[in-house]
């Protein structure tokens, strides 16, 4: 196992992959199940995830997306798009009733947690929850890219696209916010170095940063 200091080091966007280099579906999953270990708010785990292979589906999703070769020749496109029924409490209920029954807690913290939790997200408007599951997902996302590069695979988070194209072609409806796309595959050529700002650049102790 890849140290994380050197899977953070490492990891570079890729943008060209390989053509004709499946992931095997068993392979994906578990780097979905790890990537699920990324934490939320209230613990709803709001990510949901649309993993695209179909060469068609991805043709007509080129132009939404730019036309960046990565849609048509990763291995998969995985569409992270936050569930905003996650917030609620069918969602919640069930999920601290899971971790109950799984001997988390006793059935104080479970009742607890679930008035919480629905008390914390009823004032939401639609600007806090989609403030909310873009963190929430983006957790995700940095969790699954590093996942996968200690997997052996190559990834690169992807913003630009055309959000109504997108949704239109892939029938999304509103209970879902799209936030981002990765592409996955097997890089033919390793992205560029880019550079990173030390802690004294981006942090103030007692304070703002400058």
């Amino acid at each position: 196992m890849m140290p994380l200091n050197d899977l953070l080091q490492n990891r570079r966007s890729t943008r060209r992959f390989r053509p004709n280099a499946p992931i095997a579906r068993a392979e994906l999953n578990a780097l979905i199940s790890q990537a699920n270990r990324a934490p939320s708010s209230n613990n709803a785990q709001p990510w949901r995830i649309m993993v695209l292979t179909d060469p068609t589906l991805r043709q007509r999703l080129l132009p939404e997306a730019y036309g960046q070769e990565q849609i048509i020749t990763a291995s998969a496109v995985l569409v992270l798009l936050g569930d905003r029924a996650a917030y609620r409490e069918p969602n919640l209920r069930r999920i601290h009733q899971q971790e109950f029954t799984d001997g988390c807690f006793d059935a104080n913290v479970r009742d607890f947690l679930i008035q919480a939790a629905v008390q914390f997200y009823q004032p939401f408007d639609e600007t806090d929850t989609q403030r909310s599951l873009a963190l929430d997902c983006g957790l995700w996302a940095m969790a699954f890219m590093l996942a996968a590069e200690a997997a052996g695979w190559q990834t690169v988070p992807m913003s630009g696209y055309r959000r109504d194209g997108l949704r239109r072609v892939l029938n999304l409806s509103e209970r879902y916010l799209d936030v981002m796309l990765i592409a996955l595959g097997k890089g033919t050529e390793r992205g560029h170095r880019t550079l990173r700002q030390d802690a004294a650049a981006v942090s103030a102790w007692d304070g703002l940063p400058q």
